[in-house]
């Protein structure tokens, strides 16, 4: 399910969660919701609202950390495209043809990451798909016939292995990481607690307008958390920007 579904399914379940603490309370006895109850009742809502709380949040950094990870990993391959480029200068028109492959290969990975914006990627797929290692023979084809030429060619070898390395890690990571039934389990605490706190409300409008703007609330955390979980999909998909540029710099330094 995607982040916006699970975003609504939270709301709604929150919602109706709550209406039903407020229904069942007008059919329970009076003795079983006097001040000894309450306080239980009470007591259980802030136990299993604190253990929320903290897998929400845990998540939530965890999440957003590892967002955070792949943007610096893909502005890291993007500094390193542009420096093997530099390199290469060394080589002169001997190179056109390693540059024009990694030209290729960088708008192959701008066309897959964008397809997974919309879509879930088989890794498996995107792997078979990547060519990551499509311009490596082209530069072990330059020959190093000089000291200059020779140190080119080592360092244009080491930096094409350090981007193979760096892409294999983005691609690993095109899905969620954090299993759905972590979210169901986050929304069925959510539930619980919401049911708590139609149980031990009075049916006043202002009880009800506190459980829409908190269900609300709630509803957002689980659309942010999915969001970026999912570093290379949905609304917040990590941008291809700085491999747009490597490329553009290629193309306009040939």
């Amino acid at each position: 399910m995607n982040s916006i579904t699970l975003a609504v399914l939270t709301l709604f379940l929150t919602l109706l969660a709550g209406l039903a603490g407020f229904c069942i309370t007008s059919y329970l006895k009076e003795s079983w919701l006097d001040g000894i109850s309450r306080d239980q009742f009470k007591a259980l809502r802030n136990m299993i609202g604190s253990l929320l709380a903290v897998c929400l949040g845990f998540l939530l950094i965890t999440a957003k950390n590892n967002y955070d990870k792949k943007v610096d990993e893909l502005r890291l391959e993007a500094s390193k495209v542009i420096l093997l480029h530099r390199v290469l200068d060394i080589f002169g028109g001997e190179a056109d043809q390693a540059r024009t492959k990694i030209i290729r290969t960088l708008q192959g990975q701008i066309d897959l990451l964008r397809v997974a914006t919309n879509s879930y990627i088989d890794q498996k797929e995107a792997f078979k798909k990547a060519k990551i290692d499509s311009f490596r023979q082209a530069v072990l084809s330059l020959k190093g016939n000089n000291e200059q030429k020779s140190w080119a060619k080592s360092t244009a070898l080491s930096l094409t292995q350090e981007i193979a390395g760096i892409r294999w890690k983005i691609y690993n990571d095109l899905n969620a990481n954090i299993p759905m039934a972590v979210v169901i389990f986050l929304i069925a605490l959510l539930v619980t607690v919401f049911f708590n706190f139609g149980v031990i409300s009075h049916r006043h409008w202002t009880a009800a307008l506190g459980l829409v703007s908190a269900s609300m609330c709630v509803s957002g955390a689980i659309f942010l958390l999915v969001e970026l979980d999912r570093p290379f999909q949905g609304f917040f998909a990590v941008p291809t920007d700085p491999l747009k540029s490597a490329v553009d710099i290629i193309s306009t330094d040939r």
